[in-house]
Formats: C-alpha cells, structure tokens, sequence
C-alpha cells in the first residue's frame, strides 16, 4: 500500500516545491542586479558565489509575485525580508 502512494507523494512535492520557487527568468534578473551591485565591494569570484547563494536561498522561500511585493516595500522593509539569504550567504562567502 505505501508503494502505490510513495510515488504520489514525490510528485506532490515536486509540484509544491516549483510552486515556491522563483521563475528562472526572475532568479537571473535577481542574480544580475546582485552581481552588478556586489563586484566592487566583494570581487567578482566572491560576487558569484555571493549572488548565486542569495539567489538561491531567495528561490528557496518566495515565488515571483510575493518577491515583487517585497519589493514594493520600503528600504528597510525590503532588507527585514531578505536578510536571513544575506546572513547565510555572508556566512559562506
């Protein structure tokens, strides 16, 4: 009986899985703005490895839409939102 529904189970969180997730098109818009504003604090090595996380983590937790609200939200609204990818991501640079 757990064999018929084990497969059932892996789709469903697959499927919820990409329902979290940013768009690719969105991750590499994120990852460009990231890299352009990093790279001269951080090099362009660190910059990759830095975006890259974020970008990543950011995927991990917001789908497109609930990031553009993030976005609309003032400075430090935005930065309240975000910095748990900026705290795990500085901590692997």
């Amino acid at each position: 009986m757990i064999k018929k529904y084990k497969y059932l189970l892996i789709i469903i969180f697959f499927i919820s899985s990409k329902g979290q997730a940013l768009s690719p098109e969105f991750e590499k818009e994120l990852y460009i703005g990231c890299y352009s504003n990093s790279k001269g604090y951080i090099g362009p090595d660190g910059a990759k490895v830095y975006c890259s996380c974020t970008v990543d983590k950011l995927s991990e937790k917001f789908t497109d839409d609930q990031i553009n609200e993030i976005f609309k939200m003032k400075p430090e609204e935005i930065m309240k939102a975000t910095e748990f990818a900026t705290i795990e991501c500085e901590n692997n640079k």
